[in-house]
Formats: C-alpha cells, sequence, structure tokens
C-alpha cells in the first residue's frame, strides 16, 4: 500500500473531464458567441466643448508625467554625481574603474 501525501494526492476527475468534453462538443461556436450589440460607439454624438475638455485634460496629463519623467531622471542623475564625489574625496576607489 503505498503512502499517501496530502500534498500530493489529488482526486480522480474523470467525471469531470468527460461532462466538460460532451458540454464543449454539444456547444457550437455561434451558441457561446456572445450577442452582437445593438448599437455602436460611432453613434454616440458628443459636444465640441466636452471634446474639448477631455483633449485639454489628456495634454495636461501628457504633459504632467513627462515633466514628473524628466524631474525624477534629473534627480537620480544629480544624486549620482553626488554619491561619485563624495566617494572620490573621501579617496575610496571608484565602482567603475
Amino acid at each position: 500500500m503505498h503512502a499517501m501525501k496530502p500534498a500530493t494526492h489529488r482526486p480522480s476527475r474523470k467525471v469531470f473531464h468527460v461532462v466538460a468534453a460532451a458540454a464543449l462538443a454539444w456547444a457550437s461556436p455561434g451558441y457561446c458567441a456572445p450577442a452582437l450589440s445593438v448599437w455602436s460607439w460611432m453613434d454616440l454624438q458628443s459636444d465640441a466643448g466636452v471634446d474639448m475638455l477631455l483633449m485639454l485634460l489628456t495634454a495636461l496629463f501628457w504633459v504632467v508625467t513627462h515633466v514628473w519623467t524628466l524631474l525624477v531622471v534629473w534627480a537620480e542623475a544629480r544624486a549620482t554625481r553626488a554619491a561619485r564625489a563624495s566617494h572620490a574625496v573621501q579617496g575610496a576607489p571608484d565602482a567603475e574603474g
């Protein structure tokens, strides 16, 4: 008799596999597909003022994210230069060379 380990014991799922295979064979792809939508996003009309507001919000988001990225890159470069300068002043060998 084999010792059953709780971590490796898996119950038999043959019944599940048989039922799943039968259900998949019975259901055609057309039956499983979602129904087509009656409307489209192209049917929606929007106000020109709302369009302009959304465009300005998008531009503002773009500017803020890019300025933030440049600020972070600048701060990282400044911190790296300051760390190298302090190692050079203390007489520590440079890590790169």
